[in-house]
């Protein structure tokens, strides 16, 4: 595949378990224009429902009202998603190991360890005011 140009789009979402099918679309498609092979576009993409699930559920508490944002931005051969929540945050060192064996059938607490087996980088930043971002970037 050619060099596709770099860009840059951002998207305001409800907080709703509902925006994740256009979610898998948009990661699938900027991937795509980055360069990703499609099935590393479909584990990015995996990847960053994880991030938006967390966001809806657990940084926004599923409340209605709240937003998430998701940042795209691809050059050629990387993605970038910023995915931003409304929330208080979280303590990374209190959330679960899911290899631990007595947490294998869990039916939740996959997310973050999923972003990370997958990414190449993932971050975040807390705060109580401002909300939670976590930005996930992909080389090809």
């Amino acid at each position: 595949m050619p060099d596709a140009p770099s860009g840059t789009e951002e998207v305001v979402l409800p907080s709703e378990l509902e925006v994740l099918d256009s979610i898998d679309q948009s990661t699938l498609k900027y991937s795509r224009l980055a360069g990703i092979d499609d099935d590393t576009a479909g584990m990015v993409a995996i990847a960053a429902i994880e991030a938006v699930t967390n966001a809806v559920l657990h940084g926004n508490a599923a409340c209605g009202g709240k937003e998430v944002r998701v940042r795209y931005e691809w050059e050629p051969g990387r993605i970038t998603i910023t995915v931003h929540d409304e929330g208080k945050g979280f303590d990374l060192s209190c959330v679960p190991d899911p290899t631990d064996p007595e947490r294998c059938m869990a039916s939740s607490g996959r997310g973050i360890y999923i972003m990370r087996e997958v990414m190449d980088s993932v971050e975040f930043e807390m705060s109580n005011e401002l909300g939670t971002t976590v930005t996930l970037m992909k080389s090809a």
